[in-house]
């Protein structure tokens, strides 16, 4: 039997199409992305831990919740510091697995998400229907505020240093991924997601559909983003400035 896990990962790294793949592989429960999210299936515990500040209340409500071992896609840049220790201490006294899923082109990963949330277009059919229309000129989107990407930079980078620190403090060794590495070049991405698969303790020759979904999630997925850049008002403005703050940031993580 294969241990049960959580995707450590932040918004716009290609964090629903890995856990969907690891999560048609596992035989874990699933449970919806992002569950600690205030709007999502369990983000009532985010909600009343930012009301009553309880922490007691928290962990009995996160053993609660994960009494059953579900596999977790977490974006742990939105809830509070608190709501992710917690996770942790409560995941891995249950034997979960922790996976980081981060993103070597920062710069990239805020793009995409300033453009998402500029054109509400977050992914699926939705996003090539907004996309189309950006690039016939019949939609053009808003400008971003650059204050607040570049802010939103620093405030991430942060968090990784958090989550870093949890790691450390819960004596864990988690399975680092990079974006590029999985989807830059399929064959290396092939290898990675086998060595990630092996990780969580299931073997690939199990299912028959492995090499199928593995084609699939890394080649028919990706959104692609960035083709609309030059169609915001100050995207490349933007673009500009993200690379050139992020040639003065530290690489966080260390790939696996």
């Amino acid at each position: 039997m294969s241990d049960p896990f959580i995707i450590w990962t932040m918004r716009r790294t290609g964090g629903t199409t890995l856990a969907g793949l690891l999560e048609t592989l596992s035989e874990h429960p699933k449970i919806a992305h992002e569950p600690f999210n205030p709007d999502r299936i369990l983000g009532h515990l985010t909600n009343t831990w930012l009301v009553d500040r309880d922490g007691a209340m928290l962990q009995r409500g996160m053993a609660e919740a994960l009494a059953n071992r579900p596999l977790i896609k977490h974006c742990y840049e939105l809830p509070t510091p608190e709501v992710n220790d917690c996770l942790m201490h409560v995941a891995t006294d249950l034997g979960y697995r922790h996976i980081i899923l981060d993103r070597r082109a920062e710069d990239d990963r805020i793009l995409s998400l300033q453009l998402a949330q500029a054109t509400e277009a977050w992914g699926g059919p939705d996003a090539n229907a907004i996309y189309a229309a950006i690039i016939a000129g019949t939609r053009t989107p808003e400008p971003i505020t650059i204050q607040a990407a570049v802010a939103h930079m620093d405030y991430c980078l942060a968090r990784r240093r958090d989550l870093l620190k949890l790691m450390h403090d819960y004596d864990q060794s988690p399975f680092v991924v990079l974006f590029e590495d999985v989807y830059a070049d399929p064959e290396k991405g092939r290898a990675l997601v086998r060595r990630l698969v092996e990780f969580v303790g299931m073997d690939p020759s199990d299912d028959r559909r492995y090499d199928d979904l593995v084609s699939d999630a890394l080649l028919t997925r990706g959104q692609n983003s960035m083709q609309i850049l030059n169609f915001v008002p100050n995207g490349p403005e933007l673009h500009a400035i993200l690379q050139e703050k992020l040639c003065h940031l530290p690489n966080t993580f260390v790939p696996s």
